[in-house]
């Protein structure tokens, strides 16, 4: 096999188990969700496949609220980094200083382009302790077009200054 195949093959592969990063372990597993050129729904995810993954995944509702989406479902390690519950809220509500705000705050660009995008960066959390983080927001869509929720995925590191 030759290493352009191999290179197709990881990125087409639902999950790579070699893979460390959740960001591109959650873009995989959405790749494989993905039938030719559609945009897979919300009911394609199948939480318990991806359990490492889904306590730091969170469901928004763009419907009629792209301007600010409507927070479905919160990972558990998302809400903990969040410190109150958010489900039902909009994201505008979440704490500013948040994974789960800072994580999901470019979903509009995702609305744009209708394709997944990762963005990574650091701020200091309401604990003042720096934190790096890494996130990304994919399209989900009920008719394979219109962008009707975002899956986003974020985990990050304390820095711990020395």
């Amino acid at each position: 096999m030759s290493a352009r195949q191999d290179k197709k093959n990881e990125l087409t592969d639902p999950v790579n188990p070699m893979e460390r990063r959740l960001v591109l372990r959650i873009l995989q597993y959405w790749r494989g969700l993905c039938d030719t050129d559609t945009i897979p729904s919300e009911s394609a995810i199948e939480p318990k496949t991806i359990p490492d993954m889904w306590p730091h995944c969170a469901v928004l509702d763009v419907s009629g609220k792209e301007t600010d989406p409507e927070i479905v479902f919160v990972g558990t390690d998302l809400s903990a980094t969040a410190g109150v519950e958010l489900s039902g809220k909009r994201l505008s509500q979440a704490p500013a200083d948040t994974l789960l705000s800072k994580g999901l705050s470019y979903y509009g660009q995702v609305l744009v382009k209708k394709v997944p995008i990762t963005f990574g960066g650091e701020f200091v959390d309401h604990r003042g302790v720096k934190i790096l983080y890494r996130s990304i927001i994919l399209p989900l869509s009920d008719d394979g077009t219109n962008i009707n929720r975002l899956l986003g995925a974020a985990n990050c590191r304390e820095v711990t200054e020395s």
